[in-house]
């Protein structure tokens, strides 16, 4: 039984060998692929176009909320307000707050509204008189300013013969109080500033008295005022007048006005007032104002003013007092005489408006 093999088994393993001897084997070198030539490496093919979105795919524009939310890194949150444009400037960022260094007419679009009122003795009377003067200025273009007032900058407090020596009782609302309760004249002028350098203004004047208590008048004047270092300032300058005179001829008149004016600090400023004054250059026999007999006379006039400028929101006002000697020291060609017995006082205040007119920055 040990040397028995099984029938089938032998046919299998005879089979296999034919079969096998039919198949050739590679080599090693053949599997290797040594045999096979080297190809050169291929370029690169260039990249595709991008394809064009499709706008019907195309997200929808973010509302307002997802543009302001934290999560959009083009959002920055802001610590301080963005300016507002269009804003009106105010009154003190485009007229200087320094009495000394402000210009002889307002800057465009501004308007300034005057108040004052003036007690004292009369030259020529024994009665005292009071008088209370509401006036308005307004500067349409630049440089151009006009009005219904008695004030105008470097030419006030007046003591030309046009405003009664300074008196007062001349607004666009004006009354005397004393001795008399009457309404007062309306003053009607223009300003142009000529000349506005930084060290130097100039200005030419023509008021108008429209009459409702004494006579029509008319002054024409050239102010000038010389600045020094911003917080010192020279006024002067030369100015005409003629007044109608139911007594007799017209009255011609000539004064030379001269302040100089001092800031302290920005808003505290003070002023020494004089000048001269050619009254009654005519030669008339009488004026209806002082009672004097023959002209011309001269006078000399002497004051102080004290005043503070402070804001008001986007406003300015200007508060002052003023003591002055009108004819302190008069004169002809045969006399003179130290008139002390004519004085005024007056209290005033001046509120300047923002610039109110839009594009009408300096």
């Amino acid at each position: 039984m040990a040397g028995f093999v099984f029938p089938g088994f032998r046919l299998c393993l005879c089979v296999g060998l034919a079969f096998g001897s039919l198949v050739p084997v590679p080599s090693a070198r053949a599997q290797s692929g040594w045999d096979e030539p080297i190809q050169a490496p291929r370029e690169p093919e260039p990249p595709a176009p991008p394809a064009e979105p499709n706008p019907d795919w195309g997200d929808a524009p973010p509302t307002e909320y997802e543009e302001r939310s934290p999560q959009n890194p083009d959002w920055v949150e802001e610590t301080e307000a963005p300016p507002v444009t269009g804003a009106r400037r105010s009154a003190s960022e485009v007229y200087d707050i320094r009495f000394s260094n402000r210009s002889l007419t307002l800057p465009r679009g501004m308007i300034r509204g005057t108040y004052d009122t003036v007690a004292g003795r009369r030259l020529g009377t024994a009665d005292a008189v009071s008088a209370m003067s509401l006036g308005f200025a307004i500067s349409l273009a630049q440089d151009f300013e006009i009005g219904f007032s008695r004030y105008r900058m470097g030419s006030f407090p007046d003591s030309s013969a046009l405003p009664s020596f300074g008196f007062g009782g001349e607004g666009l609302i004006a009354f005397s109080l004393s001795p008399d309760v009457k309404f007062g004249d309306i003053p009607l002028y223009a300003r142009f500033q000529a000349l506005d350098r930084k060290a130097v203004k100039l200005a030419l004047d023509a008021v108008f008295r429209i009459p409702s208590q004494t006579n029509f008048g008319f002054l024409g004047g050239i102010p000038i005022r010389v600045i020094v270092q911003e917080r010192f300032s020279f006024d002067f300058g030369v100015q005409f007048d003629v007044v109608d005179n139911p007594q007799g001829p017209v009255l011609w008149g000539m004064n030379l006005p001269f302040a100089f004016n001092a800031n302290a600090t920005d808003g505290l400023f003070f002023q020494l007032l004089s000048g001269i004054n050619l009254f009654d250059l005519g030669q008339t026999l009488r004026t209806a104002t002082s009672g004097l007999v023959q002209g011309p006379f001269y006078f000399i006039p002497l004051g102080v003013t004290a005043g503070y400028a402070f804001e008001g929101g986007s406003t300015m006002m200007d508060a002052f007092v003023s003591f002055r000697f009108p004819a302190l020291y008069g004169f002809t060609a045969r006399d003179s005489n130290v008139n002390s017995e004519t004085w005024q006082f007056i209290i005033g205040f001046n509120v300047h408006s923002p610039v109110l007119f839009k594009g009408s920055a300096l």
